[in-house]
């Protein structure tokens, strides 16, 4: 006897509800074709409205009275539902017995807990809350609208409790914290918007400067896409596919598990590619100090400045820890880690106790400034679609800043440099890849193939606007006062302090000689004092000079010279307006005038960095001559008549930036990979430019004297309070914050958020704060040294920035998608200050004069050049031309540079709002935000099926044939008007032919005509890869042509082979109520004799179920299993044949002879029954939406072949 069509059922399960214990076992109800709301119940006008999942177990059965097998069963949805707002689809927990609420887990399943946020909870986070607060460093990202993170209260600990909030706002804001004795310190405070409200009170933690958090109250995690359950559907084909193809195309690849209802979340000023921190080489060597700090478990060591990577050593006795990439690392053994910027070293529960020992700290100092990102993609299409890729980075990656995003099945996964070239991702399932921190090569294996039309996105920063100053020397430290008044005598100043110690400027130069050196503006009344050895702190100086009231003279439009020797001279003839301008006092003279300088050829190509002062002051020497801030002679005046002239012209070294023409990616035009370029800066050089005196009204000069009128005396007392130094003399250029150290009278200083810190604590970070600085001009002002040691100043550690950063092109991707069409606009300044915008059209292009890109609605995606169409011809000599660029118009693309950190955009961003989990019955928080899930994967099973219907003439005859005109059918059945299948018996179909004969004679009654023959060709193949846009490959050719207007896609949830057997077989001497498949003890005496006398079980009765026969007595005993408890007794003398009440045949039958002797109360015989049923999960989803049909109905199909 095999197995017939019809013995392959659809069973209902115990409870066909949607409450928590609904599903269950497998009943003897059968899931009747056609039969209404057999196994879903009607849609009510509230499911419409709000929507809803309906779950319903239901199995698959081979209802027959023997063991043969069901070969290569499965099942799929033949036809997705008619209503296009309700979707179907099919899961299996492979579970015979569970429930609802076991299913439903298996489906929220979908994200797990990954990483921890870099980030804390900030505070008490209370019950019933919309929000949640927690503080991160600036430089961590924000969560992305839409994401989903997960808190974990007492994690790992007895009471644990967890919630997933999915975000749909973040507002950040950035804020200083002190703790005593530390430090002031800035974090981002991140305020995020949830969909549903805390279910729980999360404790959280207070701000701290080392970002070490021990035993935290909640941790805060990403999530990861675990993916726990698999799903199966029917979507239509795309396009059309011919005989043989290889390929098909679904319309979609996903199906909707849950409802959700979409909002629209405006981001608003947002910059493109973000920032990201840089490590900057500060050093000019390694720094070293000693230290008795605690090194142990759970402790931390400061070093004061950040840290260069693997250049860390920390000598203790015979060992030595250094660092790799991010690593502390002792003989071999990770002790702890080190954030290089801070320079902050944290060690682990490995670490050695260390204690008090003497230790010997040294590293090469850098810093870590945040910086506008360096963007590149490599466009991924199906010709260039892979696993491996290669790229170069220019400019070269700063280490540890490199993070690769790519998009594979709808969901962004991230690889990041470790600091050492290493590219690893939060799991090692997401790939793996090297980058050459010297060259910027770039050699990437993704985990999982990327999504078509999608891209690989490169974000890095680089250090080539920062120069190391380290190795410059500085000024030595000086102390500056004003004197009571201005218009001081020259030669008149005589400085005495402590044991008969003096200075004077009896020169009358402006400089101060004596036990000291220093200068002296008559003008102004300033002193500048410089130290050979630092004073104390409070040293007072006498000062004795003579002074007289100053005059200042404004000189508009002053004339030029034409005497031979002072061609170009400006000549200024003083009128005396404050007393008479005759006798002028030498030494006294100061001259200002402005000037502008000439700028280097520009145009918004390039960017021009112009940062020096354009006031330039002279002085007399007291001997006629007028000099510069340089002692260069530049004019002459008469003392007597009041008259002077100068050179008004000159030059100057401007910063300007250098650049290169490099390839950064690659984008595809048709079926063209094209390599993308752009006009990349790639460092900074100094070219000597010229400064002229403004012709017109906008000259002037200014010049301030005093003339020999009556000298005062006075006297004065100077306390040294402060020492200045200029520790980037020379260079207009701004210090990065956290750069510098230097050394002064055996002390050391650092910098933090413009103060400076005198000798840092190594094991808390603190320091004496001692002064300021100000960055802009890099003036050090000190308030606190180390007295009688040398006044010179060493530097350590020094870097410097422009404050420009310009590029052609960025890509960057939004805090979200899907995108409202039309809602992305992006805005930048070009590098000649001209602002530049663009609003994207509703297929995501935007084309302006100065700009041209394109976004992706449905990722996120920008791709933006910045730049123009111009004539190739003439500038085939430009570092941009290629002659293969050059259009059929004859333009070519000529790029132009905006500042990178003045590019914003706009957009609207699709999010999904979860909908009440009691209601829709999901927890939707877990699930993909727009409640889609893929069910075709790669290594699926598809089948691509077409079902057709040709209709017999009416008054058909016995014999009548109709050719369907298609060949090798898979199935086919005969339905008359109303669509009743006829019966078997009254037709015959060739499938091979496809020719259907009805039967004769012919008996139609109950039938209506006119009749018609359903049928349906089919391919089912393994799918070897898929492409988010429904593209399919599949692993064999199809053997039919395809046409999409009737042709679907159907994945299949594969069961295997099906039969009925008994497992597991054994005896214990007595029953400890575990059901497990092995001996739990020790066995019985007695044995059952399955070889000669086996169960009998049967397709159509036996259950899956885990038995136990418990003895009672020598004879007697019990049926016990472990899902439907004791339902029988029996005795060793009668066979044993317990019924199945839905069928009332016998689950399984023992045979009397098979006991033997020897059996006492308490033995047990265990054994599994296996079954030829298989349980699916049908869950249908129904969406905000009206009614498109009275009624509504899908089609699945139940699928497997049978020894013929």
């Amino acid at each position: 006897m095999t197995i017939l069509s019809g013995d392959i059922k659809l069973m209902t399960s115990q409870r066909m509800t949607d409450t928590p214990d609904g599903g269950g076992r497998i009943t003897g109800k059968e899931v009747v074709s056609g039969e209404h709301n057999s196994i879903f119940p009607d849609v009510s006008d509230l499911d419409r409205t709000y929507g809803v999942v309906n779950l319903r177990k239901v199995f698959l059965a081979t209802q027959t009275d023997n063991v043969d097998t069901y070969f290569g069963a499965n099942a799929t949805v033949l036809l997705p539902p008619s209503d296009p707002n309700v979707g179907l689809c099919l899961m299996s927990t492979k579970d015979h017995h569970d429930t609802r609420a076991t299913a439903r887990d298996v489906l929220e399943r979908y994200l797990a807990r990954g990483p921890k946020w870099r980030g804390f909870l900030y505070d008490t986070q209370l019950e019933g809350q919309r929000a949640i607060r927690f503080f991160q460093r600036v430089e961590v990202r924000l969560p992305e609208i839409g994401e989903t993170l997960v808190l974990v209260g007492n994690e790992g600990k007895a009471g644990e409790f967890e919630q997933y909030v999915r975000v749909l706002e973040v507002n950040q804001a950035l804020a200083k914290f002190q703790i005593p004795g530390v430090p002031e310190f800035t974090r981002n405070i991140v305020t995020c918007v949830l969909a549903d409200p805390l279910r729980y009170t999360f404790e959280g933690e207070q701000p701290t400067p080392y970002d070490v958090v021990t035993n935290a109250k909640t941790a805060l995690r990403e999530t990861v896409v675990a993916d726990a359950a698999n799903y199966y559907a029917s979507t239509k084909m795309a396009e059309d596919a011919a005989f043989g193809a290889m390929q098909v195309k679904a319309k979609t690849i996903f199906t909707q598990l849950v409802p959700a209802a979409r909002s629209e979340t405006p981001a608003v000023d947002l910059t493109a590619a973000g920032e990201l921190a840089s490590l900057v080489d500060s050093g000019k060597g390694l720094v070293s100090f000693t230290t008795a700090a605690s090194i142990a478990p759970s402790r931390g060591l400061f070093l004061g400045s950040g840290a260069k990577p693997g250049t860390l050593s920390i000598s203790i006795g015979a060992a030595t820890i250094t660092d790799k990439g991010g690593e502390l690392v002792v003989a071999g053994s990770v002790v702890g880690s080190i954030d290089y910027g801070r320079g902050h070293c944290e060690f682990n529960a490995q670490c050695p106790n260390y204690g008090a020992a003497s230790k010997t700290v040294s590293f090469w100092p850098a810093s870590r400034p945040a910086r506008i990102a360096d963007t590149a993609r490599i466009e991924v299409k199906a010709n260039n679609r892979g696993y491996a890729y290669t790229i170069t980075l220019q400019p070269t990656p700063a280490p540890g800043t490199t993070t690769i995003s790519f998009m594979a099945q709808g969901k962004w996964y991230d690889l990041k440099d470790n600091g050492r070239g290493e590219l690893r991702g939060a799991d090692l399932s997401y790939g793996s890849g090297t980058l050459n921190l010297a060259t910027g090569s770039l050699m990437l294996t993704l985990g999982a193939l990327p999504d078509v039309d999608t891209s690989i996105m490169f974000s890095w920063a680089t250090p080539v606007n920062y120069t190391n100053r380290s190795g410059q020397a500085i000024s030595i430290s000086k102390s500056a006062w004003q004197l009571p008044h201005t218009g001081v005598t020259p030669k008149s100043l005589v400085l005495t302090w402590g044991a008969g110690k003096t200075a004077n400027d009896s020169v009358g130069d402006g400089k101060i000689r004596g036990d000291i050196t220093g200068t002296i503006n008559y003008a102004e009344g300033i002193i500048d004092l410089e130290h050979i050895t630092l004073p104390a702190l409070g040293q007072e100086y006498a000062a004795q000079y003579q002074y007289g009231e100053p005059v200042t003279e404004r000189h508009v439009e002053p004339g030029r010279l034409s005497t031979p020797g002072q061609v170009g001279h400006l000549s200024i003839t003083l009128d005396g307006s404050g007393g008479g301008a005759h006798n002028l006092t030498p030494g006294s003279v100061r001259v200002k005038f402005n000037a502008l300088y000439h700028k280097f050829d520009v145009d918004d190509q390039e960017l021009v960095i112009a940062t020096r002062d354009p006031i330039i002051t002279l002085r007399d020497d007291g001997l006629g001559k007028l000099l510069d801030a340089s002692g260069v002679v530049l004019g002459a005046i008469d003392y007597t008549a009041g008259t002077l002239h100068f050179m008004p012209d000159g030059s100057a070294p401007l910063p300007k930036p250098t650049y290169a023409w490099v390839t950064v990616g690659t984008r595809w035009e048709g079926s063209n990979q094209i390599a993308v370029q752009r006009w990349t800066m790639t460092g900074i050089q100094y070219h000597t430019t010229a400064y002229t005196f403004p012709d017109g009204e906008q000259g002037w000069v200014e010049v301030t004297y005093r003339n020999n009128n009556s000298a005062q005396a006075q006297n004065a007392t100077l306390t040294a309070q402060a020492l200045r130094i200029d520790v980037t003399p020379g260079f207009a250029e701004a210090i990065l914050e956290g750069s510098m150290r230097f050394t002064l009278g055996g002390s050391t200083y650092v910098d933090r958020q413009g103060l400076l810190y005198r000798n840092p604590d190594p094991e808390t970070g603190a320091g004496i704060q001692a002064g300021t600085i100000d960055y802009s001009n890099g003036l050090a002002v000190l308030a606190d040294w180390a007295a009688g040691q040398a006044a010179q100043p060493a530097l350590q550690s020094l870097a410097t920035s422009f404050s420009a950063q310009s590029v052609d092109a960025v890509t960057f991707r939004t805090p979200g998608a899907p995108l409202a069409p039309g809602s992305l606009y992006i805005s930048a300044n070009t590098a000649s200050g001209r602002r530049i915008e663009a609003t994207a059209d509703g297929d995501g292009y935007f084309t302006t004069a100065d700009m041209d890109g394109r976004v992706s609605y449905q990722t996120g995606i920008v791709q933006v050049r910045f730049g123009r169409k111009v004539t190739a011809a003439g500038n085939e000599s430009q570092p941009w031309y290629d002659a293969e660029a050059v259009g059929e118009d004859g333009k070519i693309w000529k790029p132009f540079s905006v500042v990178a950190d003045t590019i914003r955009f706009n957009c609207v961003v699709f999010s999904y709002l979860p909908l009440d989990a009691d209601i829709i019955g999901l927890d939707p928080v877990r699930l993909p935000s727009d409640g889609r899930v893929p069910f075709i994967r790669k290594g699926n099973i598809v089948v691509v099926h077409s079902t057709q219907r040709s209709a017999f003439p009416l008054g058909v005859t016995a014999g009548q044939q109709l050719n369907t005109n298609r060949t090798r059918l898979a199935y086919a059945h005969v339905e008359d008007k109303d669509g009743k299948q006829l019966a078997p018996a009254l037709y015959s179909v060739n499938l091979d032919s496809g020719v259907v004969t009805l039967a004769s004679p012919l008996n139609l009654t109950g039938y209506v005509e006119p009749l018609a023959v359903v049928h349906r060709i089919e391919d089912m193949s393994l799918v070897t890869d898929v492409e988010i846009s429904g593209r399919l490959t599949l692993a064999r050719p199809l053997s039919h042509t395809y046409a999409a207007t009737d042709t679907y896609v159907s994945s299949a949830l594969i069961m295997g082979d099906l039969w009925v057997r008994y497992t597991s077989l054994f005896d214990q001497r007595t029953w400890t109520n575990k059901w497990q498949d092995y001996v739990d003890g020790d066995q019985s005496t007695a044995q059952y004799n399955d070889t000669d006398f086996p169960l009998v079980v049967t397709n159509r009765a036996t259950i899956e179920e885990r038995w136990a026969i418990i003895f009672q007595s020598s004879t007697s005993f019990v049926l016990v299993g472990e899902h439907v408890g004791q339902i029988a007794l029996g005795d060793v003398n009668t066979d044993f044949a317990p019924a199945n009440p839905n069928n009332g045949q016998p689950y399984f039958r023992l045979d009397k002879r098979g006991w033997g002797t020897g059996w006492a109360a308490g033995n047990v015989l265990r054994f599994n029954t296996q079954s030829a049923n298989f349980p699916i999960w049908a869950i249908r989803t129904v969406l905000q939406s009206v009614a498109a049909n009275q009624s509504d109905k899908f089609e699945l199909q139940l699928r497997g072949n049978v020894n013929r």
